[in-house]
């Protein structure tokens, strides 16, 4: 048996690496490539997008443009990478939520690891519990105690169903024994803007992208979901700590493309992120945004991607995630 995988592996890479093969990857790019992702503009995956993107005239000699595909936390985006030609022109910044959604969803249309070539982890940051100040929540601890007088009264917002962030909250739930009714939206902006208008009493969103507004006054952070406190926010509990004793979920994004993308194109975005992710100012406007830097080898992303799945899979099935709101 390995004798015959061996082989047509064998013969599979070799397919990969004919002339025309070669030719195309080498002349990559030739025309301005498009970068994919599942939300609406002004979100951090939004802006990471942008932030690639804006290296490409200068490394390649041709533009990137970045393109929302909002809905079905992010599942329509990823379907539509999955069966875009593997030639380099369509790439996806991924995000954490990816890898929940075969727990969550009967039918993809797409396999969340197989159809897919990552390229390089971005950037990670904890997703934390905002609260619009108006609303009365001063700790955790509070809003729990608030949740379990009032079940399914207290409204949260998310970046929409399947999100990496709304698998987070609904964890909580299941954690804390609580339930909250949640408020889904097209992730981008219009979470951060929703609790800011008191639209929502809390959210339940990527630190990132919420720095400006803390710093405003204008939300509240009531905890984070890392194991450890972050480390630009040192005075925000984690939910462990408060809450939820073991509680770790982190939010990720990741370069990618579709399965069977050409090894030298591979090799040419994944020297651009490392070399972008070790500039000085790139990691204080990540920073900034409550990320850090997280740029990593192919290999390194697709085992990621791969445990995440099963992860969430396995937390998914145990905790019951799939009949909560």
């Amino acid at each position: 048996m390995k004798k015959i995988l061996g082989i047509a592996t064998l013969a599979a890479l070799q397919a990969c690496f004919t002339p025309a093969a070669a030719q195309g990857a080498d002349s990559w790019p030739n025309r301005p490539v498009r970068i994919i992702h599942g939300f609406a503009p002004a979100g951090p995956i939004d802006n990471f997008a942008r932030l690639l993107a804006a290296q490409f005239n200068d490394r390649f000699g041709e533009p990137a443009i970045v393109e929302g595909k909002p809905g079905a936390g992010g599942t329509i985006a990823a379907r539509f990478v999955a069966r875009s030609p593997s030639d380099g022109y369509i790439l996806y910044l991924m995000a954490s939520g990816h890898a929940s959604a075969p727990g969550l969803y009967k039918s993809l249309g797409y396999d969340p690891i197989k159809d897919f070539t990552m390229i390089s982890v971005v950037a990670q940051s904890p997703y934390a519990v905002i609260a619009n100040p108006a609303a009365g929540y001063g700790s955790m601890r509070e809003l729990i105690d608030a949740a379990r007088q009032q079940p399914e009264k207290i409204d949260y917002g998310s970046g929409g169903i399947g999100s990496g962030m709304h698998l987070a909250a609904t964890l909580l739930q299941a954690r804390t024994g609580v339930r909250l009714n949640h408020v889904a939206y097209k992730g981008g902006g219009a979470p951060a803007l929703a609790v800011i208008g008191g639209e929502v009493p809390v959210i339940m969103t990527a630190l990132a992208g919420m720095s400006t507004y803390i710093a405003e006054g204008k939300v509240k952070p009531l905890a984070v979901t890392t194991a450890q406190r972050f480390a630009q926010y040192p005075d925000v509990p984690t939910l462990s700590e408060t809450v939820a004793p073991g509680f770790d979920v982190t939010a990720w994004y990741a370069l990618a493309g579709p399965k069977d993308l050409p090894p030298a194109i591979v090799a040419k975005l994944n020297d651009m992120v490392r070399d972008t992710l070790q500039r000085q100012d790139i990691i204080e406007s990540l920073r900034l945004q409550a990320a850090e830097p997280a740029a990593s080898s192919p290999a390194v992303a697709q085992e990621l991607l791969a445990s995440e799945v099963a992860r969430w899979q396995k937390v998914v099935r145990e905790e019951g995630l799939a009949d909560m709101n």
